[in-house]
């Protein structure tokens, strides 16, 4: 199976790509597009082979899906402005909130619940540097509670890691910059391997 380095752990984990998947932030987008309040009452939102039936302020949702219906709470988030929000779904199987539910053996469940990887996500090199940012984050920031801060963002799109409390803003200085320093290296990582694949498809359809 290999150890960290080669991949293999995950690999035994299937992709996201494969499977069907709602966003929660598309709810927002779609009770906007119509220009209703909040308040407004129930929304009928489609969806890929069926549609969500949803009400934003009471927090409630039902997946309509292949001819079954799936009950799945909402959770408004406020933004910095106190007036706005984000809105996401909680879990049924875990009760995290998260961004992106996916359709596994019968159940809509977050990335974590169905031990879903993206396709990119099995290569090593992108999986090491995962880990160096997790470590960093996590170990040196201090920072241990960002999964519940930005739920369905993964580790390297961080756009904000506070100062703990007692560190010199010097040494927080430097470790912030250690940490950019591995995000572009991970996006730079990300579009080789893009390309690398853009141009094997190319070379397959001749």
């Amino acid at each position: 199976m290999g150890n960290y380095n080669s991949g293999g752990h995950n690999r035994t984990h299937g992709r996201v790509e494969e499977y069907s998947r709602i966003d929660s932030f598309s709810l927002l987008r779609y009770a906007d597009w119509f220009e209703c309040p909040p308040d407004y009452g129930e929304y009928r939102h489609p969806v890929m082979g069926g549609l969500i039936i949803y009400n934003i302020m009471e927090e409630t949702a039902r997946i309509s899906h292949d001819g079954r219906s799936y009950p799945v709470r909402l959770s408004r988030v406020p933004n910095v402005d106190g007036i706005s929000f984000r809105l996401y779904f909680v879990c049924p199987k875990c009760g995290r909130r998260a961004r992106h539910l996916y359709k596994k053996n019968l159940l809509y469940q977050c990335r974590k619940c169905a031990k879903l990887n993206y396709g990119i996500q099995q290569r090593s090199g992108l999986s090491l540097l995962q880990r160096k940012m997790y470590f960093l984050v996590v170990n040196k920031l201090q920072y241990v509670d960002w999964e519940l801060d930005y739920p369905g963002i993964l580790i390297q799109d961080l756009w904000h890691i506070p100062k703990p409390r007692y560190m010199r803003w010097a040494k927080y200085d430097a470790l912030m910059e250690e940490y950019r320093r591995l995000q572009k290296e991970y996006e730079t990582m990300y579009n080789e391997s893009l390309m690398k694949a853009f141009g094997r498809i190319s070379r397959l359809l001749g």
